[in-house]
């Protein structure tokens, strides 16, 4: 089984995702790259060793990535790129663990790889002045940030993606659940003890 903590500053508790084995379509120092089935989609999950950024986007069963229609409070998107500290692995075997803190600022990006809106920007800067994250954290959030939306623009970040793991069919396991942790069970995550602090 593999663990991936979540943790959102602010929230009393940390975000466990759990995944089967099966899951995992690469894990080394440089990327992890996680896909599970959710009804008719498949979410694939990526997140690297040595970027301020994970990302999360929906493809079918062929690999075709697939767009969320737009809502009232959210466009159309296909990746949701969550500005986060850069993750930390922990194990091998059969029980391995990742862990990363969301620093709060998002970016939803088009099927197309290159039409994009940055949201919740604002909350990366109230997480640092209500100290939710350290200035280390901030300044890397922002220049991850910075770092993505150079992707986006420059037509980019499919290929990048493609590169860590490419797209193809697919035949990802369900998803499994998601659970809630007191942060006080994490300590990798906790205020003033993460290495990102």
């Amino acid at each position: 089984m593999i663990r991936d903590f979540d943790f959102h500053p602010g929230e009393p508790h940390v975000r466990l995702f759990s995944f089967d084995r099966s899951s995992v379509l690469r894990w080394d120092d440089r990327a992890v790259v996680l896909e599970a089935r959710y009804g008719d989609v498949i979410l694939r999950h990526y997140a690297f060793g040595d970027e301020w950024f994970k990302i999360n986007v929906t493809i079918d069963h062929a690999g075709h990535i697939i767009e969320t229609p737009a809502t009232a409070v959210a466009p159309a998107f296909a990746f949701n790129c969550d500005i986060a500290t850069p993750m930390i692995r922990d194990g091998v075997a059969i029980h391995a663990a990742m862990y990363a803190v969301d620093l709060c600022a998002d970016v939803l990006v088009c099927k197309d790889g290159t039409t994009f809106e940055i949201v919740d920007q604002t909350d990366l800067d109230a997480a640092r002045s209500n100290e939710l994250i350290s200035d280390h954290e901030h300044r890397h959030g922002k220049r991850g940030l910075d770092h993505l939306v150079e992707l986006i623009r420059g037509n980019k970040l499919i290929p990048f993606l493609n590169d860590e793991y490419p797209f193809g069919p697919t035949t990802a396991p369900p998803s499994g659940q998601m659970t809630r942790v007191p942060l006080s069970d994490v300590p990798l995550l906790r205020p003033g003890r993460r290495p990102t602090w």
